[in-house]
C-alpha cells in the first residue's frame, strides 16, 4: 500500500501505525475533507488457516462493539476494495475506522509537561471512558489483553482540544495476539511492562489481566511514571513486586537502590487530596498480584475447589468497575488560598454549606472562619454561610473557588512543598546522579516548575477575582446603606414630630410655673421630657456620624470601581514563570535525548543544569512574592478590603442602633400620648380624688361655664373657718398624696436603672 496515493476521489494522507501483523494508513478525502483509518493485513501466502480464521475473528469482533469509547468502524467505500487488492496479498477483511485525530494516549504520556502526571480533569474522563469501554467489553466476555496507552486514542471535537471535547477510545482488541508463540513475542515488543504476571508464568488467564493493566494506566496518567520499578524489566520486578501486601500500590527505588512498598501514589502529582485517597483504594483492588483476588472485594477468596458437605464458601464479586463509577460520581470542591498559596480539596455532598466548607478551610490553613472570604468566579460575591456549596461545583473546573484572609491579602511566610529530589539537589549541588536518580530528579524538578507555574496563575486569578469583588461588596454596601439611610431618614422625621410636641409641651408647663398655676403635679411629663431629649441627643449623633459614614462609603467605591486590570497585566507580563517553563522544557528534552539517558545508562554525573532550574525557580518564586506584595494594587486591596470590612461593621451597627432608637421614640411617643389623653380625661369629669389620677398639670376644673359670663359668678365660697371634719379630710388626702408620691418616686427610680441598662454602641463613632 505504499505506492498508492490517490483511490478515485481519496488522497493517501499518511501512515499512521505498522505492526507485526498490519499497517494502518489515514486517507482523506479531496471533496469533504472526510478522514478514514483503513488496516489491511500486509502478510499474504506466510499466513495459516489458523491465522486467517483469527484475524477475521477479530475484525468481526471490533465490527460488532458499538461503544462510544472504543473505536467506531465503518463502511469502506467502494473504490478501496478495488484498488487496495493488490495492496492486500492475503485477501483478508479490510478493516476501515474512524479517525482520531487527537494521536494517542502515550504521546500524551511523553509530552514533557507530563511527567509529573496528568490533571485531574483530564485523568477523571480517561479513567471514565476507558472504564466504560472495558466493562462493556467483559460484558461480552472480551478480553484485550494487551489494553497499553499506545492503543488509547483521542477524538478531539470541533474547537480547541481540552477535557471537555477529547473522547478517549480504545483501539486493537487483540488482532492475531495468539497466532503463534512468535508472533506473541514479537508483538508485546514495547509492552511487556502493561502485561498482568500471569501472562508470563501461567498458560491459563482471565479477564483479570485487563484489570492489571488498567491500574498501570490509572497510576501512569496520575504520577507520569508506572507503579512497579520501571525502570527494571519484568523478570526483574516480578519476583519483588509478588511479595507486596494487597495494600501496596507501588514499588520503587530509593536514592541508596534500596527496595521500598508504599500505600500511596508519588506525592508528585496533579491531584486533589480527596480523589487522591478515593483512587489509592481502587488501586490496591486493580493491582493485586494475586489474578483469582484482582479486581475483586476484599478479604472474600475465590476457591475452586468444592466445599465439604454442609459447608459453604463466600464468594467474591468483580467491583473493579462499580467501584471506580462511585469514585468518580464523588463531588469534590477545590479551592486556592490566595493567602497561604495553596490548593485545597475537600469532598461534599447536596447538603453542604459554605459553613462546613470554612471549618474545614479553618483545619488546614489557620485562617478564622470569621475572616474567611470565600469568593467564586462565576458571580465575585462574598458567599454567605447558609448557601450550599454544591452550586459552585464544576465536573471541569482546577479552581472552583478562592478563599481569602480579610485581614491579609497574601501570607509572605508561606513556604512552597519541595520534591525530596529537588531538596537533595539544593543540598548537595555537585551530588553524582546515576540514570535512574537523575530520571527522577528531572522529572521531579520539572514537576516543581509547573506546579509552582499552577500557583502562579492561581494567584493572580485570585487576586482578579478579589479586585472583582470588592467591587461587588461595594456595590452591595450601597445597597445596605441607601436602605438604613431610608430609615434613618424616618428616624428623623419621628425625631421632628417629637421634638415639636415636647417644645410645645415645655413652653406650656412653663409658662403654668410662670403663673404658679398646677405646678404640683408636673412629675410625669417631666420625664418624658427627658426621655425625649436623650433618644434626640442619640439621633443628632447617629446623624453626624451617618454623614462622615457616607463620605468613606462613596471615596471607598470610587476606588474599587477603578480597576486593576492594567497594573495586574502589567505585573504579569515583567514576572512571570512562562521564560522558567520553557527553560525547563528545553533542558528536560535535552536530558532525554542525551547519550546517558539513551546509552551510558551504569555512569554516574552530576546534573548542574536541573541544580540551577530548581535554584532559580525557587528565588523566581521569592521575587514575584516580595514584589506583588509591595505593588500599589494589592496594597489598595488591601486597604480596601479592610476599609469595606469597617463599613460593613460601622452599616450593620447604624442600622441596629437605627431601628432601637425607633422602637424607643414610639414607645415614647405612646407614652406621651397617654399623657395627654389622661390629663384630658381628668379635665373632662369630675375626679374624687386628685390623687388617683395618674398624670396631671390641672390648676383648676370648670364646671358648667357659660360664654359670656364672668367665671366668678360660678365660684363657691369658701369659708375662712373649717371644719374639723374637713380638716381631717384634707390631712388624710395629703397623707395619700404623700403616699402616692412616694411610690411614683421609686417606680421612676427602678426605670432609670432600666434606662441605663440599655446599651448604645457607638464605638465606631470613634474611628
Amino acid at each position: 500500500m505504499e505506492d498508492l496515493v490517490f483511490v478515485g476521489d481519496w488522497i493517501k494522507d499518511r501512515l499512521l501505525g505498522s505492526g507485526s501483523f498490519g499497517t494502518v494508513v489515514l486517507w482523506r478525502h479531496k471533496s469533504n475533507e472526510q478522514k478514514l483509518a483503513i488496516k489491511v493485513c500486509k502478510w499474504g501466502d506466510e499466513l495459516t488457516a489458523k491465522h486467517r480464521e483469527r484475524w477475521t475473528k477479530e475484525v468481526e469482533m471490533l465490527q460488532s462493539c458499538n461503544h462510544p469509547n472504543i473505536v467506531g468502524t465503518k463502511e469502506l467505500p467502494p473504490e478501496f476494495k478495488t484498488e487496495l487488492a493488490r495492496a492486500n496479498p492475503s485477501k483478508l477483511p479490510i478493516l476501515c475506522m474512524e479517525f482520531c485525530s487527537g494521536g494517542d494516549l502515550r504521546q500524551v504520556l511523553n509530552k514533557p509537561d507530563s511527567c509529573g502526571g496528568l490533571k485531574e480533569v483530564q485523568v477523571r474522563k480517561i479513567l471514565k471512558d476507558l472504564g466504560s469501554a472495558m466493562k462493556f467489553l467483559h460484558s461480552y466476555k472480551i478480553t484485550h489483553r494487551d489494553l497499553k496507552p499506545e492503543n488509547v486514542v483521542l477524538c478531539v471535537g470541533p474547537g480547541e482540544q481540552n477535557a471537555n471535547n477529547v473522547t478517549y477510545k480504545i483501539i486493537d482488541l487483540g488482532y492475531a495476539k495468539e497466532i503463534d508463540s512468535n508472533s506473541i513475542c514479537a508483538s508485546f515488543v514495547g509492552t511487556l511492562q502493561y502485561l498482568a504476571p500471569e501472562l508470563f508464568y501461567s498458560k491459563t488467564y482471565s479477564n483479570s489481566v485487563d484489570f492489571w493493566s488498567f491500574g498501570l494506566i490509572a497510576f501512569e496518567i496520575i504520577c507520569g511514571t508506572r507503579p512497579f520499578l520501571p525502570n527494571k524489566a519484568p523478570v526483574e520486578w516480578m519476583p519483588v513486586v509478588k511479595k507486596k501486601s494487597h495494600d501496596d500500590i507501588c514499588v520503587y527505588e530509593t536514592f541508596h537502590n534500596d527496595i521500598c512498598h508504599s500505600k500511596e501514589i508519588f506525592p508528585e502529582n496533579h491531584i486533589s487530596k480527596p480523589f487522591k485517597a478515593l483512587i489509592e483504594e481502587w488501586l490496591k483492588v486493580a493491582l493485586e498480584y494475586d489474578p483469582k483476588l484482582r479486581g475483586r472485594d476484599a478479604p472474600s477468596k475465590v476457591t475452586f475447589a468444592i466445599p465439604p458437605e454442609g459447608k459453604t464458601t463466600t464468594s467474591s464479586n468483580i467491583i473493579i468497575f462499580n467501584l471506580l463509577e462511585k469514585i468518580l460520581s464523588k463531588k469534590i470542591i477545590k479551592v486556592f488560598c490566595v493567602t497561604t498559596l495553596s490548593h485545597i480539596a475537600y469532598e461534599i455532598d447536596d447538603s453542604t454549606n459554605i459553613l462546613a466548607l470554612k471549618s474545614w478551610i479553618t483545619k488546614d490553613t489557620n485562617i478564622a472562619t470569621d475572616d474567611q472570604a470565600i469568593i467564586s468566579q462565576m458571580t465575585y460575591i462574598d458567599i454567605s454561610d447558609e448557601e450550599l456549596v454544591i452550586k459552585y461545583w464544576t465536573e471541569t473546573s482546577n479552581v472552583m473557588l478562592f478563599v481569602y484572609n480579610k485581614k491579609q491579602i497574601i501570607d509572605d511566610n508561606s513556604a512552597p512543598v519541595v520534591p525530596k529530589a529537588v531538596q537533595r539537589c539544593l543540598e548537595l549541588h555537585k551530588g553524582l546522579y546515576n540514570f535512574k536518580n537523575s530520571q527522577t530528579l528531572y522529572r521531579n524538578a520539572f514537576y516543581f516548575v509547573i506546579s509552582q507555574m499552577d500557583i502562579y496563575d492561581a494567584l493572580i486569578n485570585g487576586i482578579f477575582t478579589r479586585a472583582e469583588s470588592l467591587k461587588q461588596d461595594s456595590k452591595q454596601l450601597l445597597v445596605k446603606h441607601n436602605s438604613t439611610d431610608k430609615n434613618l431618614g424616618k428616624l428623623l422625621a419621628k425625631v421632628e414630630i417629637v421634638t415639636k410636641m415636647t417644645d410645645l409641651g415645655k413652653n406650656h408647663i412653663e409658662s403654668l410655673k410662670e403663673n404658679s398655676v398646677g405646678t404640683n403635679f408636673l412629675g410625669g411629663f417631666g420625664k418624658t421630657f427627658k426621655d425625649a431629649d436623650d433618644i434626640v441627643e442619640k439621633t443628632q449623633k447617629l446623624q453626624t456620624a451617618w454623614s462622615q459614614l457616607t463620605v468613606r462609603l462613596q471615596s471607598a467605591a470610587r476606588r474599587s470601581n477603578e480597576g486593576i486590570s492594567n497594573e495586574l497585566n502589567s505585573f504579569v507580563a515583567k514576572y512571570n514563570y512562562q521564560g522558567m517553563f520553557t527553560n525547563a522544557y528545553k533542558i528536560f528534552t535535552s536530558h532525554r535525548k542525551s547519550d546517558f539517558y539513551n546509552e551510558n545508562r551504569e555512569k554516574e554525573k552530576q546534573c548542574p543544569e536541573i541544580v540551577k532550574l530548581c535554584y532559580d525557580c525557587l528565588k523566581l518564586r521569592s521575587k514575584v512574592l516580595q514584589e506583588l506584595l509591595h505593588q500599589p494594587f494589592v496594597l489598595k486591596l488591601k486597604d480596601l478590603s479592610t476599609e469595606l470590612s469597617k463599613i460593613t461593621d460601622i452599616i450593620s451597627k447604624a442600622a441596629d442602633n437605627s431601628d432601637r432608637l425607633s422602637n424607643d421614640l414610639s414607645a415614647l411617643i405612646d407614652e406621651f400620648n397617654n399623657c395627654i389623653w389622661s390629663t384630658i380625661s381628668v379635665v373632662v369629669r369630675d375626679a374624687d380624688n386628685v390623687a388617683d389620677l395618674p398624670y396631671s398639670v390641672v390648676s383648676f376644673q370648670k364646671r358648667d361655664f357659660k360664654i359670656g359670663e364672668s367665671v366668678t359668678n360660678h365660684c363657691t365660697p369658701v369659708a375662712n373657718a373649717l371644719k374639723d371634719d374637713s380638716i381631717k379630710s384634707l390631712i388624710a388626702e395629703s397623707l395619700v398624696l404623700r403616699q402616692n408620691h412616694g411610690d411614683l418616686c421609686d417606680k421612676l427610680d427602678t426605670q432609670k436603672k432600666l434606662l441605663q441598662q440599655s446599651i448604645f454602641d457607638f464605638s465606631f463613632l470613634s474611628e
